[in-house]
């Protein structure tokens, strides 16, 4: 994956601008670090500052004794001294810097540590040149929405934030300043992850280094840098510091091949992290024909064209060309007021008497779907629930086909957002839909009410309540 080029002329005009990643980023956040080209002299650290001593990497114990927000060192899933990775045969392992909260959290998941999943049908991609975007993932044949491409554990798991060392580092705030201070939070974060780093087996080591830093000339450091560039945010509601909320104590994940998985703001793919198997997965959200690149997003891909290119740029994505949508202005004129009228869901309201054709007052919410298909977002929220929302109305009027028809696609979206205990596999065939408690609150109603506006109103409460239970 090569995020960009910061020795462009644009790139190295740029002042040092805060980051503000989204939690639906495919990167974490980063606090306040900086991006950009800092000079020479800015990049040195004050001269009577003295690094702190290296931070002790504490045995791989189960039963060691650390206080919860002490951060250790950690080799998990846990393998035997010596091992050499390339003859361990469980799946890997990761090095770790992480809170000693996290590792008893990680080790008292259920499961843990499960095998990585195997790809549905095999292994489907190949790491191939992207042209100027370095490398890149492509698929090697037909992958369908729904299917896992990639469950691949990291080379290393460290913080995303600060939080680690920000306590160690608060004496401080008198004797510096801001920029000075941050400068040495880099600096000593770069010594921490290289410690991480230090750990790794020599192919292992290789393969981060080979990874892009886009940050090689704003204070990050070789490490801190490619995590930076690199690193998959770890959902909060996962693995999350004690005590902590929003970005802060957070972790971020850098994988040797997920990494060469490019940006798209109409990405194929969507990820998730498991703790279980301590790895992340990659699924497809729609269809990935043969030779196509296999594409993520690392913004807020429903925000406006520039809201998205400002995002991109702390990468060096500048200008993005991953669609007309971003290349063209008049096409990201027209794409920026679909996604601005497509945040907001149809509201469906049958006739008070039914119409001909039965499903007319369906038909805004089936182009809405249509024009989120029409841009490739189908990793997003709002896709989702389009889809969800379609199923609704065409149980209530008892249309097989249709129901049929979305619920196959439902489920293969549920599948790649990790979502599927929240589906309904009875609408998958003609038999089962018509056993559900939906289908037969309907064949109860008279039938001057059936299609109309007071029996749509009854059978939502019905499928509300239905749904509440199940869950």
């Amino acid at each position: 994956m090569k995020r960009g080029f910061l020795n462009t002329p644009k790139a190295q005009k740029q002042l040092l601008q805060g980051t503000n990643t989204t939690s639906a980023a495919t990167q974490p956040a980063q606090g306040s670090y900086k991006y950009g080209v800092l000079p020479e002299a800015e990049l040195a650290l004050p001269k009577d500052y003295k690094p702190l001593a290296r931070p002790t990497e504490g045995p791989d114990v189960v039963t060691l004794k650390y206080g919860s927000n002490e951060y250790i060192y950690a080799t998990l899933p846990p393998v035997p001294p010596g091992t050499k990775y390339s003859d361990f045969l469980g799946g890997g392992y990761s090095e770790c810097w992480i809170s000693d909260h996290i590792k008893r959290t990680i080790e008292a998941t259920p499961n843990f540590p499960t095998l990585p999943l195997t790809p549905t049908g095999g292994k489907a991609y190949r790491i191939a040149k992207a042209g100027d975007k370095g490398l890149g993932m492509f698929a090697t044949r037909l992958i369908r929405a729904g299917d896992l491409i990639i469950d691949e554990r990291p080379l290393i798991v460290v913080p995303a934030s600060s939080i680690a060392l920000e306590g160690v580092l608060s004496y401080l705030a008198n004797k510096y300043t801001p920029d000075q201070r941050l400068r040495i939070m880099l600096h000593e974060k770069d010594r921490c992850m290289e410690l991480a780093y230090n750990k790794l087996d020599p192919e292992r080591k290789k393969a981060f280094m080979a990874l892009f830093n886009c940050h090689s000339r704003d204070g990050s450091g070789e490490f801190m840098g490619r995590v930076r560039t690199n690193g998959i945010g770890i959902d909060g509601e996962k693995l999350r510091d004690k005590d902590t909320t929003g970005d802060v104590g957070r972790y971020s994940a850098v994988c040797d091949e997920i990494s060469r998985i490019n940006h798209s703001c109409c990405p194929n793919t969507v990820y998730h992290w498991h703790t279980d198997t301590f790895s992340v997965r990659v699924f497809a959200v729609r269809d990935i024909p043969t030779g196509a690149e296999i594409t993520l997003k690392y913004c807020n891909i429903m925000a406006p064209a520039a809201e998205r290119a400002a995002a991109l740029d702390r990468y060096g994505i500048n200008p993005c060309a991953c669609s007309v949508s971003c290349s063209d202005p008049a096409r990201a004129k027209i794409a920026d007021e679909r996604r601005a009228r497509l945040k907001t869901r149809s509201m469906l309201v049958p006739p008070s008497t039914p119409e001909d054709p039965e499903d007319a007052w369906v038909q805004p919410a089936v182009k809405q779907l249509r024009e989120l298909e029409e841009e490739g977002l189908q990793a997003s929220d709002e896709y989702y629930h389009a889809l969800g929302g379609l199923l609704v109305p065409y149980l209530f009027l008892q249309n097989v086909d249709k129901v049929l028809f979305y619920a196959k696609k439902l489920e293969a979206l549920s599948k790649a957002r990790d979502n599927l205990k929240n589906f309904e596999p009875l609408y998958l065939s003609r038999e089962g839909m018509k056993t559900t408690e939906s289908w037969k609150v309907v064949g109860r109603m008279p039938k001057s009410t059936r299609k109309t506006a007071s029996g749509w109103l009854l059978f939502l409460q019905s499928y509300i309540a239905q749904r509440r239970t199940s869950m």
